[in-house]
């Protein structure tokens, strides 16, 4: 067989219409021959081989540790402690003792709260008024308050420019058995002698007076508006205090000249004493004015003689003299 390979070696190309002849050798590799070659590496290697050396591992035991015991050469000695005998008794006394002490602490305040006991309960009411009582007497603590202007009508002894003067009258009428009140007013002292609630009665008044060598003036007399310190139940104490004034006034001035009241006006002075007396005051002066309208109004309901009636008077002139030095 021919091989056809080797026959065509050579390549035509036409360019621009020549055509042009090139020869190339053309290499034919041989697949056999390289594995041949292949084979023969491999057993090159084989018969070359590869020795690992691997280090000598043999496990080691592991070391014993053994504890060492360290000892001084000194041994401590053990200190005894001292037991005192009377240890157990002292504690045992002062057991003794705190026992007796609580004891007594318990049955002191046992003994108190019994004896507070049989005093008798106080009423809450009376619990709540000594707590929020003042030192002037159980009253709320007094503030500035503002009185309204005090009229009523008055049978006036003298008026009088130094209170040495009205003093030595004053002592002259009680030696005659005439009851009288000092105001001081603008810088002058007034006499007074009796209150009325109109002039025409206190003129009436006036005439039994000077049968007593007595000289006397029946006029109309104002006590100017001011300020004082009290308490809002004195506020309230006085305001109502003077309303009575006026009934009391009246009925009395009417008793000293008829020798009897008006049994109409019974209910009033009733309801204002009542309101009154429920009114709680604490400044001495106004302690002692509330203790003289009640007496007055007290007297009032119960008047008969013309004599009963000049007591009341007494009471009332009272009333206006405290009342014109309250501050």
């Amino acid at each position: 067989m021919v091989d056809k390979s080797k026959e065509n070696k050579k390549i035509s190309i036409k360019i621009n219409g020549e055509s042009t002849e090139f020869e190339e050798e053309i290499r034919v590799h041989d697949w056999k021959l390289g594995k041949a070659q292949t084979a023969a590496g491999e057993e090159k290697l084989e018969d070359q081989g590869f020795e690992w050396i691997l280090p000598d591992e043999t496990p080691q035991p592991p070391k014993e540790f053994k504890k060492i015991n360290y000892v001084s050469g000194k041994k401590k000695k053990k200190r005894q402690s001292f037991k005192n005998p009377f240890h157990d008794s002292v504690n045992l006394l002062m057991s003794i003792i705190g026992a007796v002490v609580v004891g007594a602490v318990l049955g002191f305040g046992t003994l108190k709260v019994i004896t507070n006991t049989d005093g008798g309960t106080v009423p809450a009411a009376t619990l709540q008024d000594d707590t929020a009582a003042d030192v002037t007497g159980g009253t709320a603590a007094a503030a500035p308050v503002q009185l309204k202007e005090f009229s009523t009508s008055v049978l006036q002894g003298g008026v009088f420019s130094s209170q040495e003067s009205m003093t030595a009258m004053q002592d002259t009428l009680t030696s005659k058995g005439i009851t009288s009140a000092s105001i001081e007013k603008d810088g002058q002292w007034f006499l007074m002698l009796g209150v009325s609630a109109d002039v025409e009665t206190a003129k009436v008044l006036g005439d039994d007076m000077k049968g007593n060598g007595v000289e006397v003036y029946a006029k109309d007399f104002q006590l100017n508006a001011k300020e004082i310190k009290a308490s809002n139940e004195e506020k309230s104490f006085l305001e109502k205090a003077n309303g009575l004034f006026a009934i009391l006034a009246e009925e009395s001035s009417n008793g000293v000249v008829n020798g009897k009241t008006n049994e109409s006006a019974a209910g009033s002075i009733e309801s204002s004493l009542k309101e009154i007396e429920g009114i709680k005051v604490g400044q001495e002066p106004i302690v002692q004015m509330k203790e003289s309208i009640v007496n007055a109004a007290t007297q009032t309901l119960s008047v008969k003689t013309s004599e009963d009636a000049v007591k009341v008077q007494g009471e009332l002139l009272g009333y206006l003299e405290l009342y014109s030095s309250l501050q």
